[in-house]
Parts: C-alpha cells; structure tokens; sequence
C-alpha cells in the first residue's frame, strides 16, 4: 500500500487515476463508435455491390449479408457490455477514493 504525506498528494494521485479511468472509457466508447460506423458502410456497400451485380435478392447472398450483420452486432452487443463494466469498475474506484480518503483522514486525526 502507498502512503501519502499529505491529503493532496493522496488526492492528486486519485485524480491521476480517475482521467487514466475515464480516458480508458471515453476511448473505448469512440472506437465502438467508429467500429458500429464502419460496419454499417461496410453492410451498405456489400448490399450496393449486391445489387449492381443483380444479386441482392439471391437467398445466398441475403444469408451471407445477415450472418456479417449478426457478427457486427454481436461485436457492439459485446463491447458495449465491456465499456459498462468498465464503468462499474470506474464507479468502484471512486468509492474505493472516497474510502481511502476517509481513512486518511482519521489516521492524520488519531496521529495528529
């Protein structure tokens, strides 16, 4: 366990660890973002594709089409419960901050 001499550096050290969290999270959230966006162009051009080469209403083509889309949304479905845990790991974190700022707190009081 770290030690602190003083509340601010306990402090400073926390809000070190919060932006490092929520950087992790904003970071995540954009390349889920950027990833759903690709995956839709990337869906829209395979049907256009489709279409140009007159096989868009072939059965194949159509079960290829949502087998891809199934697997993109599976990939978002699943990111997106990673991105939540990471904020459940975020929420912890500041309660575990508040906690350790508690106990410093009253060890400087019982030392004081």
């Amino acid at each position: 366990m770290v030690t602190y001499r003083s509340l601010a550096e306990l402090e400073d050290a926390q809000d070190q660890e919060r932006r490092t969290a929520r950087l992790r999270i904003e970071s995540a959230d954009q390349y889920l973002g950027l990833y759903r966006s690709r995956m839709f162009q990337v869906r829209e051009s395979f049907y256009t594709l489709g279409a140009r080469e007159g096989v868009a209403d072939d059965p194949g083509f159509r079960q290829e089409l949502q087998r891809v889309s199934d697997t993109a949304d599976e990939n978002v479905a699943y990111a997106g419960r990673k991105i939540a845990e990471l904020d459940d790991e975020y929420y912890a974190m500041l309660r575990e901050h508040d906690e350790q700022r508690d106990r410093f707190l009253a060890e400087r009081d019982d030392t004081g």
